[in-house]
């Protein structure tokens, strides 16, 4: 797919392409309003975490072009982490410090993640989204078992989207405004 591509920058602008689609559905309201992920710069975080794993994972099996995309996806990850790090103020001399530590968290929860989904175990998975949102709000009232069921749908949503569309940017996430509310 990508020898016509021919070039890092191609792969780059699909994964930027990718990586907005990613962010607009972590950003879905209804992950908030109906699902009670806590709207904070940790929900947030946790809700980018999520989408970015069901797409990493998806894009591991496409090969080494679904893998070399994938990177691309993750360095998009990286130079948003850095940016936000820098509009919140850090020095820049903890700018690079604060970042290694955001992709360390980035990573083991993708880690996390891709172990309790191996088997789309729901149960494993609501473990791990309920253990994640709790470490950046202990109160969080989060419905972990609507967001892990969402997540193994997505994650056969994202697996039928054909190679060559994934490949060109081209991603469906499931609809998520009739998951059931938190509480």
């Amino acid at each position: 797919m990508f020898r016509w591509f021919g070039e890092r920058a191609a792969r780059k602008e699909v994964a930027e392409k990718l990586y907005d689609a990613i962010v607009a559905q972590s950003r879905n309201p209804a992950f908030y309003l109906r699902f009670g992920v806590p709207d904070t710069l940790s929900g947030r975080f946790d809700m980018l975490v999520i989408h970015m794993f069901m797409v990493l994972q998806n894009l591991r099996l496409a090969g080494k072009e679904g893998e070399l995309l994938g990177r691309e996806v993750v360095e998009a990850f990286i130079r948003e982490m850095d940016s936000m790090v820098r509009d919140l103020g850090v020095s820049e001399d903890q700018v690079p410090g604060e970042v290694r530590r955001i992709a360390g968290l980035f990573y083991g929860q993708i880690l996390i993640y891709a172990q309790a989904a191996e088997n789309e175990d729901t149960a494993a998975l609501a473990e791990a989204v309920w253990k994640s949102f709790r470490s950046g709000n202990p109160n969080t009232q989060v419905n972990a078992q609507a967001v892990a069921e969402y997540i193994i749908t997505a994650l056969h949503t994202i697996r039928e989207t054909p190679l060559t569309h994934l490949l060109q940017g081209y991603l469906d996430f499931p609809e998520v405004a009739r998951a059931r509310r938190a509480g």
